[in-house]
This record gives C-alpha cells, structure tokens and sequence, in this order.
C-alpha cells in the first residue's frame, strides 16, 4: 500500500499562519481524534505553543540570514566585520591634533642683551601636557626655543641697573590627543594563526610589537603581504639634505590588527622560526645566483616570490613574551576649550651644549615651561555609525586601493589611519577654472558632541600626504574647509480632534529627531517635502499645513553671509546646498519647533 502523501505548506511562518496550517492539517488527516478546536481546550493550547515555537525559529532564521549580508546587517559589530571584508578598516577612535603655545624663561647673557644662548633648550617629542579636565597630548616634534621664528621678550629687570636679567622665549609644536601605553603579553607553545587581545576598543594606532629576542613584529594590511617600506638614515644628509630614505624590507615576523567591541587584537600566520629564511632588505642577486648556479634550466624569468621562500603568511612568536606599546586617547572626551591647556606633565627639556651649566640654572629653565593653546582644541573621538560603515565600504571595495575616480577618493579619505586624525564629511570636485586636473576637496571633521567643525590643519596636512600615495600621477590636490551652514525649521500640522495636542507634537518631535539623526553630506541639498512625509506619519497627524526653513546664525552657530531665501529652490520645495557646503541640525531639540492647531 502506497504512503499516504501529506501537503505541508513550507512558506506559512509566522504564528497565525502556522497555527492556521496546524489546525487544518488536524482537520483534515485526524477528523475522528481530534475535534475540539475551541480556544480554551488543551488541543489548542498545544498549537498554540507548537506555533509559537515556530514563529521564533522563523524570527531567528530570518534575523541571522540578515546579519550575514552587509545590505540587511543591523547589528554595529557585524557591520564591521562584514566591511571588514570588502577592504575597509576602521580601527580605534581618532587621535585629535592641535598647535600648543610654550614658554620657557632663559637667564640673560652677560651683557644683558638676549638671553643666554647656551641656556636654550630643545622641547623634545614625546613631552607631555595635559588640560584643565584631564586630557592629555603628547608633543610629536622636537621644539627649538632657539629658532629664530620664535617671539623673545624681556621679562624680568635688574632692580639696580634695569637690564633685563631674564628672557621669556615663546614657541609652538603640534600635539596629539594619543598617549604611549605598554603592555607584554605572555606567548606559551606555538599556536597556529596566534591571535592575542592588546586592550579595549579605543586603542588608535599600534606602535610597536618586540619579543624577548628583540625581533622586530610589523604591522601589514594582510598577512601576505611580506614587505614593508622602512626609514633608514640616509649617510649623505648633509650634502643633499634629506635626513632619512625609504627601502623596502622582508618582513617575515608580522601580524594584523583587527578591532571590535570586545577589543583590540593581534593576528600573526602560522610559520614557525624553523621556516624562516631571510629577514633582511630584499637582494635580488642573490636569487640570480641560485638560479643560474644551476645545472638545468626551469624558467629564466625572475619570480619576485622567491625572495621570501615561505607559504606560511608569517612567523607566529612562541615561547617568549611580547612588549607591544601602542596610542589611544586616555579621554572619550578631548574638546578644550580657548587657554584651558595648562599643565606641563612630563617635560622632556634637553640642552645642546649642557657642559658647563650648573645644575641650578638647568633646573630653572625647566621649571619655567608652560603651555597654553591659543586656539580651541576640537575633535572627534565617536566612531562612524553602522550606515556610514556600509556605504564606505561598498566605495572601498570599488576603489581597489587606488584613487581614480571621485568616489574612490572619498572612499581612501574615510580610510585615513586614525592615529592621522579623522574627518566626517569630505567631498571632491573638479576645479572649473583649473586646466591641470586640479581637484578641491572640501572636509569637515565633528567635535564629541557630533557637530560639524572646522578640520584643524595638522589632519589636513596628513590628508594630502594620505592621499599622495594612492592618486593618479596628474592629480593636483587642494584641501579646504567646508562650509557648514546651521538651519532649523518651523512646522505647523493639524491634529485630530480625538488626540491630545501636546503628545502629538512631542511624538513628532521625537520622530523627526530620530530621522535627522544623522548627519547630512556636503552638497546635499535638505528637501523639505521629506519633513512633510515624516510628519504626516505619525499617529494623530491630520496633515501638516506648513513647514519653514530657518538659518541659524546667531551665538552658538556657524556664521552665514546669505539668506534662507537664497538657498531656498523656486517650487519651495527643497533647500539648494553649494558643492562646498553642509546644512547641519546643530540642536535637533530647540532648532525644530512646532505648533498644533
């Protein structure tokens, strides 16, 4: 006797739909078991639970499908993983770079005109300085209170003869918001693909990776990638005036950063020291050597993968102890506001000819240094949200690591390192008047608050340099600032006469901060019409009667030298953004403002 064939619908998935399919299979194959279909009978307590168990193993089906394509992703460390893939990197929270004011006082010479040039010191990298709440910075170049650039005023007088007895020498150096940390981590037996936990998740940039042996771990974009590019001083200095030069160097020993909310870690290979056989510069002789030394012929072409004979993508360290020293902010907030850089923490004073200076006088210039900035210090140290991470991404991809066409350099922008700084808007126009393929880049960055500002120049500076490396070869590029323009706007809506007008309006509210949430492109015009559609959406909106745009350019605002009406399109219906502008929300809570009727 043939089984009997049974119909299951597969597509029923959610809890009506399979209690429903349940209930009719049961109607239909056990009409003489089971017959009470009431919704209080124990049979329909059993389908009940039967779907419910379903409706969730369909949820859940449903929700870890999504999470594994980069499009329906939701989840902020899956987004990063799966980024991760099509070759952006974003790790650990910008570095913030400002200019820093220091002072130093210096004894006069003898004859009392300008200070005592033996007694003036050199600031060096690595002092640091912190501010009013906390926040520390680290000076990345040597200070020469010696240049001649630098202002030098009396200070002090003689009581008796009024010359003066001391100078007070006024300098500038850049600063980071990165402060060196160090760390060691224990290595047991060799572990293939090693991966070890650095620290948290705010760690910038890792600066260097050592073992017990003093061999060098470099940091490379992916395991097989063998070679790196390394500075070396360069002994004719002196004579063509370029302190240092860059060789390539074989890299057996190195490892990847990879970042997510849990913290920061290290992945090596799987080679082992046995494997390994060559760690110096790359000598193409040699290989011609081995090759010709031969007594047969296999292929007379030069195979660059022979200089380094390993498939192993790197020497993963074993029985040793790594000291890995590496930067991240010690402060989620790194804002300072105008003279509130105050306190010289560690001071690194050193004196080019120290023979013949007491101890007393060295002590004094040191206890003199101050700091101050004469600016205010802003900068960023939020990371992107999930839908920034998904766009760059698909650019990242697209651009191959190179910069050709206008979206591949927005997409190498947003790839900056963070130890370099950080923007958050950038865009890239042909120059018109420019016949040389010129392009303007137009970035702006965002303080803790997540409010457009001004990109300091240092991050700019690394910007262009960021980007030398990867353009075309008759690319000239230009960096700007872009200009940020704070608008609001007035909303009128009529409610229904069932609902209450204040919870309306504060539903509306609420709706049009979380859809203005994020923040807006440069160039991107801010269209009106989509206010309307988010307005009328929310329960107990009748319709919404008016909608007016306002330009916020009082205290607390960006300044603008136009008009709302200059900007605003012909049909009304959207405002007209420049190519090298962005509208910004500044208060979402006090610049939307509305009424009922």
């Amino acid at each position: 006797m043939p089984d009997k064939k049974i119909l299951v619908n597969y597509t029923n998935r959610d809890f009506n739909s399979i209690k429903a399919d349940l209930e009719e299979h049961a109607r239909r194959y056990y009409p003489d078991t089971y017959k009470d279909f009431s919704e209080n009978s124990f049979g329909s307590y059993v389908l009940d639970t039967v779907s419910y168990v379903g409706d969730m193993l369909s949820f859940y089906l449903d929700y870890q499908v999504n999470e594994t394509f980069l499009d329906t992703a939701v989840e902020y460390e899956n987004v990063r993983r799966l980024a991760r893939n099509t070759g952006y990197r974003f790790t650990g929270r910008p570095a913030v770079f400002a200019t820093a004011t220091f002072y130093v006082i210096v004894p006069a010479n003898t004859s009392g005109i300008g200070p005592n040039s033996a007694l003036i010191p050199i600031l060096k990298t690595g002092t640091e300085v912190q501010s009013s709440n906390g926040t520390t910075f680290v000076l990345t170049e040597d200070v020469d209170f010696s240049n001649e650039k630098n202002e030098v005023v009396a200070a002090r007088f003689s009581n008796t003869t009024g010359k003066p007895t001391d100078y007070a020498i006024r300098a500038h150096g850049q600063i980071k918001s990165t402060v060196m940390f160090r760390t060691t981590l224990n290595v047991g037996s060799l572990a293939r693909f090693l991966r070890l936990r650095v620290g948290g998740s705010r760690i910038a940039e890792i600066h260097s990776v050592v073992d017990t042996e003093g061999h060098d771990y470099f940091q490379v974009d992916h395991l097989s990638q063998d070679v790196v590019y390394v500075n070396t001083t360069n002994p004719n200095a002196a004579a063509d005036g370029v302190p240092q030069i860059i060789k390539p160097k074989i890299v057996p020993r190195r490892f990847v950063v990879e970042q997510d909310e849990t913290g920061t870690y290290l992945q090596f290979g799987y080679g082992t020291d046995e494997e390994l056989v060559t760690t110096d510069i790359a000598d193409p002789s040699q290989i011609a050597l081995k090759m010709t030394g031969r007594p047969y012929i296999t292929d007379t072409a030069f195979d660059p993968t022979k200089l380094l004979d390993s498939n192993t993508l790197g020497v993963a360290p074993a029985n040793t102890t790594l000291t890995v020293l590496f930067l991240q902010n010690d402060s989620d907030s790194v804002n300072v506001a105008q003279g509130n850089l105050n306190t010289v923490s560690l001071g690194l004073l050193t004196f080019p000819n120290p023979d013949g200076l007491t101890d007393s006088l060295q002590a004094s210039v040191r206890a003199s240094l101050e700091v101050s900035n004469d600016n205010a210090i802003v900068g960023e140290s939020s990371l992107p949200t999930s839908d920034e991470i998904r766009y760059r991404s698909y650019a990242a991809k697209a651009a191959q690591q190179r910069s050709v066409t206008r979206n591949d350099y927005e997409a190498y922008i947003y790839m900056m390192p963070p130890s370099f700084g950080a923007v958050k808007r950038a865009s890239v126009i042909n120059d018109p008047s420019s016949s040389n393929r010129r392009l303007s880049i137009y970035v702006v960055s965002a303080d803790n608050q997540g409010n457009f500002v001004s990109t300091n120049s240092t991050t700019k500076e690394n910007l262009k340099q960021w980007l030398n490396k990867n353009k075309m070869l008759n690319d000239n590029i230009d960096i700007f600032d872009g200009k940020i323009l704070n608008i609001g706007f007035d909303y009128e809506i009529m409610v229904h006469p069932t609902k209450d007008k204040v919870e309306v309006l504060n539903a509306v509210n609420r709706k049009l901060e979380t859809e203005l949430r994020n923040k807006m492109y440069i160039g991107e015009p801010f269209y009106l019409t989509n206010i309307f559609s988010i307005i009328n959406r929310v329960d107990g909106v009748v319709d919404t009667t008016k909608v007016t745009p306002v330009l916020k350019n009082t205290t607390g605002y960006s300044s603008a030298p136009v008009s709302i009406e200059e900007m605003t399109s012909p049909d009304g219906t959207f405002l007209k953004a420049p190519k090298n502008v962005v509208f910004e929300i500044k208060y979402l809570n006090s610049d939307i403002r509305g009424t009922a009727i």
